[in-house]
């Protein structure tokens, strides 16, 4: 009992890490937030610098090779800002006021800059293009996260005075604590509310990470959650005026393009919410051709494997030992009889060749449900048992489109080892048998409706390897 237990729970957990794989290969995504948007420099002692915020919006493509890693490329929109606050005097010249008829005509020249609170804004479009991890948890939520290079072209840049002024003042000898300002006509005058576009670059590069989780809302389109950040690592700085305030043109010409402004950066750290479409390749129809059976005889044991659902019991039709039939299959299927000498065909047999009809199944079930399907696998049975040269099948389980994918593949793996669960009870041996399920993955139809939903739940059998 403790080792069926055992058995048990090892085949559950292997079912679950089946189901823990998304076989979607395509996804667009949608993501809108915002956070920490820093135009990044230093003001070297001048003032001090408070980081900015913005927020950021992103369309992108994934394309995933395999059930774990993809690559992407997208398209976002990112603000950024900043601000700075300036409170000093800087020296300027020396100089003789001609209009002050006096013997103290010297004077000291300052530039002024009062409580001076300038914002500098900054937009960038964003090109990403990246390497991509996703892993399952569980039918509803899916983790992952990955790496980018960027680039991204400036799209729009200013400056602005938030407060405070700039100011020209003098200050006399015989009153040194004495200062002048706002007298137009000795050129000592204040400004303020002034704005402009600072001199930047128009690209600049970075890198960029992200992790996010996502949450399956319907089976096409999850939630999406997560963190992002990016570092911009080439210094968009253009110019490096010696002072503020430019003399010679009489203007305010914003902190970034000062020689003491550090290198202008952007970095941003981004909480974004959004939505992720899986997008499924068309699959054009394949035509099913009418099966016709006629029952044979064959033993059945009514058993089964742990936590596989076991086929119904054929109790319809009283059958003596020496009653025999055969399938009439499609003309893509080999056709076998246990009652006819079927040697010639069968040595004409090849790798891919389908074995016998596919085997259907109920919405959501793993349990045959037709006795007729005894007989189909009673046929392959029979062509096992006859051509030993057949040293692998592919017994193969599909299903429709209802449900998740996760889910899907877990049934395919139920129904394909239900099957192969009959033909070991029947004496094909198990080494000779590859068991697969691949869900909703390889559809004959477009599962528009209840009938095409019908012809993809199904098990098809087909040779794998053949002796030499």
């Amino acid at each position: 009992m403790f080792k069926k237990t055992i058995t048990a729970a090892l085949a559950l957990m292997c079912a679950i890490s089946v189901s823990a794989q998304d076989t979607t290969r395509h996804y667009l995504i949608f993501d809108l937030g915002g956070g920490l948007h820093n135009i990044s420099y230093t003001t070297d002692g001048y003032g001090s610098k408070k980081m900015g915020t913005g927020f950021g919006a992103q369309f992108g493509y994934r394309y995933f090779f395999n059930p774990n890693w993809g690559i992407g490329i997208g398209v976002g929109y990112n603000t950024f800002s900043a601000k700075s606050s300036l409170s000093y005097n800087s020296e300027e010249q020396e100089g003789i006021d001609p209009n002050i008829l006096t013997e103290h005509k010297e004077r000291n020249f300052h530039t002024a800059y009062r409580d001076v609170e300038e914002k500098v804004t900054l937009s960038a479009i964003d090109i990403p293009i990246g390497v991509y991890y996703k892993y399952q948890l569980n039918p509803k939520w899916v983790v992952g996260g990955g790496v980018s290079a960027i680039v991204s072209p400036i799209a729009a840049k200013k400056y602005k005075n938030m407060s405070g002024d700039v100011g020209v003042e003098a200050s006399y000898y015989y009153t040194k604590d004495t200062y002048v300002k706002d007298v137009p006509q000795h050129h000592l005058s204040s400004y303020s509310g002034f704005s402009g576009t600072p001199d930047f670059k128009s690209i600049t590069f970075g890198v960029g990470g992200e992790v996010r989780a996502y949450y399956a809302i319907n089976k096409k389109i999850d939630l999406s959650m997560g963190v992002s950040g990016a570092y911009r690592f080439s210094d968009i700085k253009n110019a490096n005026y010696d002072r503020l305030y430019n003399e010679e043109e009489e203007s305010y010409v914003g902190v970034t393009q000062t020689a003491y402004c550090s290198a202008v950066k952007l970095v941003n750290v981004t909480a974004s919410v959004g939505i992720r479409i899986k997008l499924s390749p068309k699959v054009l129809p394949v035509p099913t051709p009418e099966i016709v059976d006629v029952f044979i005889e064959a033993p059945y044991i009514n058993e089964s494997l742990e936590i596989i659902e076991p086929p119904v019991e054929d109790k319809s039709i009283n059958r003596k030992n020496d009653d025999f039939g055969m399938n009439l299959m499609p003309t893509s299927y080999t056709f076998v009889s246990n009652a006819l000498d079927m040697s010639e065909q069968l040595r004409r047999k090849k790798i891919g060749d389908p074995i016998g009809a596919p085997i259907l199944f109920a919405s959501g079930s793993a349990r045959l449900a037709n006795t007729k399907d005894n007989t189909i696998m009673d046929t392959v049975v029979v062509f096992m048992k006859e051509n030993p040269d057949v040293k692998k099948l592919e017994v193969s389980a599909h299903t429709d489109n209802m449900g998740a994918d996760s889910y899907n593949l877990n049934l395919s793996k139920r129904r394909a080892q239900t099957v192969a669960n009959y033909l070991i009870k029947q004496g094909v041996a198990a080494s000779r048998l590859s068991v697969v399920g691949y869900g909703e993955s390889r559809p004959l139809n477009n599962n528009a409706t209840p009938e095409e939903r019908e012809r993809n739940r199904r098990v098809e059998f087909k040779i794998l390897e053949l002796s030499e």
